[in-house]
């Protein structure tokens, strides 16, 4: 018998500032949970697949973060927002989201600057949909990559933004992950976090 039905779909946000190890955890969960036979969607980090589109030239003239902040926001939640959408569409028991559109209005905040009010409220109102915020705390170290290009300093600002704006909007549904020595230990501490929190996830006795 399975757990979830299609429309009750276990929705798991994975966020944290830049270089805290969301897409780590994110892969291994989701690899975790098809092994306990879940039928898993991901919907991939917007941010760093725009960096990586536009790098690589497959789209025309999209924009960056480091020239139109919020510009670029807006795409990545619109991404974000459209990929949960089609996902709804499909049978899948959980969906796990890397980054998530929340996130954007904690960049635009850090900046200084304000995303258009009608994207603030379609993420306000998509956020009823979470049922557990999983925030990555960083680790001692801080490596830049092709994609993510803030400094340590200004990644610490960014992920203040996004602790405080994910508890104004989730409250009790926010876990804060400490830094783990491994990311094999960071998944062990999710997993002992969902079988004891969610009994319907806790039937699956969800054990590396």
């Amino acid at each position: 018998m399975q757990l979830f039905l299609w429309w009750a779909v276990f929705y798991i946000l994975i966020a944290g500032g830049p270089c805290t190890g969301k897409t780590t955890l994110t892969n291994l969960l989701s690899h975790a949970l098809r092994e306990k036979g879940f039928r898993v969607y991901v919907i991939r980090d917007w941010a760093r697949e725009l960096i990586k589109i536009s790098k690589e030239g497959k789209e025309n003239g999209g924009p960056l973060p480091w020239t139109d902040r919020v510009g670029f926001e807006v795409e990545v939640a619109r991404r974000h927002l459209n990929e949960f959408k089609q996902a709804l569409k499909s049978r899948f028991d959980v969906i796990i989201e890397d980054s998530g559109s929340i996130a954007t209005i904690a960049y635009c905040k850090a900046d200084g600057v304000k995303m258009p009010s009608e994207i603030v409220n379609e993420i306000i109102k998509h956020s009823r949909n979470i049922d557990l915020v999983l925030i990555t705390e960083p680790n001692s170290d801080y490596m830049k990559d092709a994609e993510r290009w803030e400094e340590r300093s200004y990644a610490l600002k960014i992920h203040k933004e996004i602790i405080k704006i994910h508890k104004e909007l989730l409250k009790d549904k926010v876990i804060i992950l400490p830094s783990s020595p491994t990311p094999k230990q960071r998944l062990q501490n999710v997993l002992n976090v969902l079988s004891a929190k969610y009994p319907r996830i806790k039937a699956r006795r969800l054990r590396t």
